[in-house]
């Protein structure tokens, strides 16, 4: 017990000062004319903090984010009753991202989940957006909407570019991923070279812009093949490598985006938008490799029911292993005895009984199975239809074991 409490303290330590350090960089890159942060990096870090951490931490988190923010905002001499509210709008936001993920994600659908965090981000981005300037019109006495583009952009992009990398650095990885080889080490040094050479220096009137921005996809190239090639946590690195080079260059103001005929605040935007574009094309090809990892290593099942008699019959070509756990589970009422919460037994029940009666069933269901002499196993019900069998009418269902998300939320223990 000692022992855990010490892990989450120190886990809780580790996760301020990194909202801390990466809000004094983003303070730091602030508007030419203006401190606003044009990028607001901590969002990501708290988004990743709260799909990470088990949710029955979150509160315990929450204060320690907040504690991190209103000691950022002492450090730069922000007036406190403002930057109480703005942390209280800031993290709600966050933590709301986060309950979204895991609340509406399909757990074997990593496409889905990624859709969810896209769509959660951009619309609770904005109401936070809209509660902050919102807060500060009424204490200025006028409406201060100027500020609500920077502010809504500066939460999206980012989350958008700096919680994928975060994840994949953190997250648990597949064992035949850990061993770093070395065309993937020569990958992570070659996209860093890459990017301190086209972000080093500032392009003149007289330079061919399309040549300068076509060298400017170099990095995105050499990511793409570090995020096929390499496991999670080396891609993430890379990226992480190749962000900081970008946002040296942003502070600096040199490199491809801050081109003579380009006003500063279109070269703060283009930056923007690339981070954000290099980070989703990075956790789409994630999706989509570790997809097809799973689906080489995902036990699947379908079975068919016969609603008159109560019979199941397996399918004989499903998983070796399940298909002879499950043998002994023959009919209707064994396979809801398999199943520990009374919740999901009606659930089940009520899911057969509504495609008996032709009614569509198109969401996924989620359940426990528990099969006397083997452990506890979390499927998903897929999918399920009515068939014709020998002229008989039958259900039939599709599982697939869960083997976790895109972003390998922790366990939500309730308590």
């Amino acid at each position: 017990m000692k022992a855990d409490k010490k892990t989450l303290a120190v886990s809780l330590l580790a996760w301020g000062a990194l909202y801390y350090l990466l809000g004094w960089i983003s303070l730091n890159l602030d508007g030419p004319e203006s401190r606003v942060a044009f990028i607001w990096l901590p969002s990501g870090v708290a988004v990743a903090a709260f799909l990470i951490t088990a949710r029955k931490q979150w509160l315990a988190l929450l204060l320690t984010l907040f504690l991190a923010r209103l000691i950022l905002g002492l450090t730069f001499h922000h007036t406190f009753h403002v930057s109480l509210v703005l942390a209280l709008f800031s993290l709600t936001s966050h933590l709301g991202i986060a309950w979204c993920v895991q609340r509406f994600s399909r757990g074997y659908d990593r496409l889905h989940h990624i859709v969810t965090w896209v769509i959660s981000t951009i619309v609770i981005s904005a109401l936070a957006a809209l509660a902050g300037v919102g807060w500060l019109s009424l204490l200025a006495g006028n409406w201060q909407m100027q500020w609500l583009w920077i502010a809504w952009s500066a939460n999206v992009t980012g989350t958008l570019f700096v919680t994928p990398p975060l994840m994949g650095l953190l997250s648990p990885t597949n064992k035949e991923m850990r061993q770093a080889s070395l065309p993937g080490v020569c990958l992570v040094f070659a996209v860093l070279l890459a990017t301190l050479w086209i972000f080093s220096d500032v392009p003149d009137r007289s330079d061919n812009i399309a040549l300068i921005y076509a060298l400017a996809c170099l990095p995105l190239v050499l990511l793409t093949a570090a995020t096929v090639i390499c496991s999670n946590r080396l891609a993430s690195l890379a990226f992480i490598l190749f962000s900081a080079v970008v946002l040296y260059a942003s502070w600096r103001e040199t490199g491809p985006f801050y081109f003579a005929r380009l006003a500063a605040e279109e070269s703060v935007l283009l930056a923007q938008s690339y981070l954000s574009a290099a980070a989703l094309l990075l956790v789409f090809i994630r999706a989509q490799k570790t997809q097809s990892t799973a689906m080489r290593q995902t036990r699947t099942m379908a079975y068919s029911l016969d609603p008159e008699t109560g019979r199941l019959a397996w399918d004989p070509d499903a998983d070796p292993s399940l298909a002879a756990a499950l043998a002994a589970v023959n009919s209707r009422d064994a396979l809801l005895a398999c199943l520990p919460d009374a919740q999901q037994q009606a659930r089940m029940a009520a899911r057969w009984q509504a495609v008996a009666n032709g009614q569509p069933v198109a969401e996924t269901f989620h359940f426990t199975l528990a099969i006397p002499g083997h452990s506890p196993i979390t499927l998903t019900e897929r999918n399920m239809l009515m068939m014709t069998d020998k002229d008989r009418p039958v259900i039939v269902a599709f599982w697939t074991e869960d083997k976790g998300s895109l972003f390998n939320p922790a366990p939500q223990e309730e308590g």
